[in-house]
């Protein structure tokens, strides 16, 4: 998941992108991650917390403030006064020159505190240098439970969801007010060799309860081959599995012919990365060839990724229409269109509780533009996309950018896509041929 081509020409950003000095973006728009190394932070990840634990979050708090005033402030408080001072003279460009002003007027009053506390003589803290933790601890506090701070190893393994492979042990995970919940399992990888399930609640790792999905996803990562071990609540019994983490080969886009009916072609997309919508093109195009003339779209478990790879699949599958607005916290507004023709197919849409985010997007778009009908349950509902922006030495902010609405107007974030034709998991398949094949 990690240097991903800049899709300028797509998207308009509000980042503010300061000289190479400060830090470059990564103009990549993602949905929903759920992953090894991908999440959903729910909502209900911040719990309930005592008293005590209310007092130490905001001393943490504070601390975090004072510490990000003081670090930024400390190297810009002289330019900004110098440019002040010399009234209409500006020594730094405009771009940068209204930034640091704004940051000024922002955080002066707290820089002033901070550096007449250094020069007390007798307090007897000072304030603490800005660490990794501090900025973690920083961007949680904003309530967007999407948020993350990167430090530049986090980044790193980040990106690589949205490439071909990662370690881990083959699970998606999600919170919700059960637990961590297992949303899907790879196909013969660790997890599945173990026996994990999905529905399977996480109740423990190396002998340690995972506060929340962050701490979870950060206890299974691992070198290759090296040993974790899961606990898991399956309907009340706990168990105890021993995985080996290995190297996780990421298929984007897998397909086959319908065993029973080779006329029908199985489409799966197990995520949106950098290329999927290409590979569903060819996909289509090679089951085509081989005699499938109606297809199963299943985007069970797929947790999202990539926006402008969902969209470019919704462009390709649907004629002239709407296929999302994007509005943003300004109340600005973009609004994504399907391009005059289609690839004219006759197709149905597999979901599920795991289908989320760049998936909802696809999905909401075909139901609401009568392409096909959707089985399966209720999806996700996380209606809104992040923007990752990395700094000079490799850590990056991922934040939300923008909430996305369906070609109807009606939101999805936290509401979810309601399927045309509910099916449990094992029903679903069936339910979908039985669809195509009247």
């Amino acid at each position: 998941m990690l240097e991903d081509e800049k899709n300028t020409n797509e998207h308009e950003t509000n980042e503010i992108k300061l000289s190479d000095e400060a830090f470059e973006t990564e103009d990549i728009r993602t949905g929903l991650e759920l992953s090894d190394a991908e999440y959903a932070a729910h909502p209900a990840i911040n719990g309930s917390k005592t008293e005590d634990e209310k007092k130490s979050v905001a001393a943490r708090r504070m601390r975090t403030a004072a510490a990000f005033c003081s670090g930024m402030l400390a190297c810009l408080a002289g330019l900004i006064l110098l440019t002040y001072g010399l009234g209409v003279f500006r020594i730094i460009p405009g771009q940068e020159y209204n930034y640091y002003s704004k940051l000024y007027e922002a955080c002066g009053k707290y820089y002033e505190i901070l550096r007449l506390i250094e020069q007390d003589p007798i307090a007897e803290k000072q304030p603490e240098e800005l660490n990794d933790e501090m900025l973690k601890e920083l961007v949680k506090d904003t309530g967007d439970p999407y948020a993350q701070y990167f430090t530049k190893e986090e980044y790193e393994d980040f990106w690589k969801y949205y490439q071909d492979e990662y370690v881990g042990i083959g699970i998606v995970v999600v919170q919700t007010d059960k637990g961590i919940i297992v949303a899907a399992v790879n196909d013969d990888g660790p997890a599945d060799e173990a026996g994990m399930k999905e529905g399977d609640i996480i109740v423990g790792i190396d002998g340690k309860k995972p506060y929340d999905v962050d701490e979870a996803v950060d206890m299974i990562s691992g070198k290759a081959g090296t040993k974790v071990s899961v606990s898991i609540d399956r309907d009340g019994e706990v168990m105890d599995l021993e995985l080996t983490r290995e190297v996780i080969d990421i298929e984007s886009v897998e397909y086959s012919e319908y065993e029973d009916d080779p006329s029908i072609g199985i489409i799966r997309i197990n995520s949106f990365k950098k290329g999927t919508s290409d590979e569903f093109k060819n996909a289509v195009k090679d089951l085509q060839n081989k005699g499938c003339e109606k297809f199963v779209i299943d985007l069970r478990g797929n947790g999202g990724g990539i926006t402008d790879e969902s969209v470019e699949i919704a462009d390709y599958l649907l004629p002239e229409c709407k296929i999302m607005t994007e509005v943003r916290k300004n109340r600005s507004e973009k609004v994504y269109n399907s391009k005059a023709g289609s690839a004219e197919i006759d197709y149905v849409v597999l979901t599920d509780g795991g289908t989320a985010s760049a998936s909802e997007i696809l999905a909401g778009a075909i139901q609401d533009n009568n392409g096909g009908l959707i089985i399966g349950s209720k999806t996700y509902g996380k209606g809104v996309t992040q923007l990752s922006s990395k700094f000079k030495d490799g850590s990056a902010i991922k934040i939300t950018d923008s909430e996305y609405l369906r070609p109807s107007g009606d939101k999805v974030n936290g509401v979810g896509i309601s399927p045309d034709i509910e099916a449990d998991e094992e029903e679903s398949l069936d339910k979908a041929i039985g669809e195509l094949t009247k």
